[in-house]
């Protein structure tokens, strides 16, 4: 090993390790990479790559000298924010990789709601044939929850399919005013839409935003969404509300705890599509979610704040 800086990574970045070691010698990322905790150097690790391990103060004293830590993924409450400021400790994050790739799943479970394709594809393989009418996604109302990168992205591709969009968000945006129109009131909002796609950040505010009240408020034909986070909605609220047919469906890639409890009650159900966290797990995400880590860590070498969040 030689005496560079190291820079230790934490969690499987999704691509091999080859492939990430050969595009950050060719973009000149100037650190010694290490993927094994137990083979870093204490004074030598200087940098810390992770996506969902924990960076505490027990994890710190363990690398004293870390001056940046790089978060591959858009979220970063994995990460003691006051802790790294107080130790000056840069923290960046990746908050676009994966836009496509989330958008893309919100309207492909969408369609698979309305047209039941997984019940389809059960019927079949069981040497049957006939399944019920399914609904058109075309005319129907989408409430985009949160309208970041993400929803902005979802509600155009809702509008593409001639679908009416509303939404909800604590910052109104021009560009989805063009796309639709807002709905201040939040109980009017969820009784408004034929399908609702949750796209908030997850955060003290928005923690179980989505309970009884709002679920109850929804139409008995409507449907959920969420490819965010799972912590968003009150999972035993909604348990309940899909258990008793309050709403016609929901689709879930993401859950309160990951995995979900082989046991949930959610699995018993025929009328939710789960799918196991991967609106943002496609190739081109991945690629783009190491290349923009390589990106940020630089950027801190060149004092870049492009993507630093403390």
């Amino acid at each position: 090993m030689s005496n560079k800086k190291q820079l230790l990574i934490l969690d499987d970045l999704g691509i091999s390790q080859d492939d990430f070691e050969k595009t950050a010698k060719k973009d000149n990322l100037p650190f010694d990479i290490v993927w094994d905790e137990n083979l870093a150097e204490r004074e030598k690790v200087k940098g810390i790559i992770t996506i969902k391990t924990k960076i505490d103060q027990s994890f710190l004293e363990k690398f004293p000298d870390v001056n940046v830590i790089a978060v591959a993924f858009t979220g970063f409450d994995c990460v003691d924010l006051a802790l790294c400021k107080k130790n000056r400790i840069a923290v960046y994050n990746v908050p676009s990789y994966s836009t496509n790739s989330v958008a893309e799943l919100a309207v492909g479970l969408a369609i698979s709601m309305l047209r039941e394709i997984p019940s389809g594809d059960k019927i079949i393989r069981s040497g049957k044939w006939s399944l019920k009418p399914g609904k058109e996604l075309s005319g129907k109302t989408v409430g985009i929850l949160g309208t970041g990168s993400i929803g902005l992205l979802v509600a155009k591709y809702f509008k593409t399919f001639g679908c009416k969009i509303v939404g909800w968000s604590r910052t109104e945006k021009e560009t989805f005013k063009e796309l639709g129109d807002y709905i201040p009131d939040i109980n009017e909002f969820f009784s408004t839409p034929d399908i609702v796609s949750i796209h908030l950040p997850l955060n003290s505010s928005t923690k179980g935003m989505i309970g009884e009240d709002e679920l109850a408020n929804m139409k008995p034909s409507a449907f959920l969404i969420n490819t965010a986070r799972g912590a968003l909605i009150d999972e035993a609220a909604l348990t309940k509300t899909l258990t008793n047919n309050k709403i016609a469906g929901a689709a879930l890639d993401v859950f309160e705890k990951e995995p979900i409890d082989p046991n949930h009650p959610l699995l018993q159900l025929d009328n939710v599509i789960l799918t196991p966290h991967i609106a943002y797990k496609t190739e081109e995400a991945l690629k783009r979610r190491a290349k923009v880590t390589i990106e940020n860590l630089i950027n801190f070498t060149k004092n870049n704040k492009t993507n630093q969040v403390n």
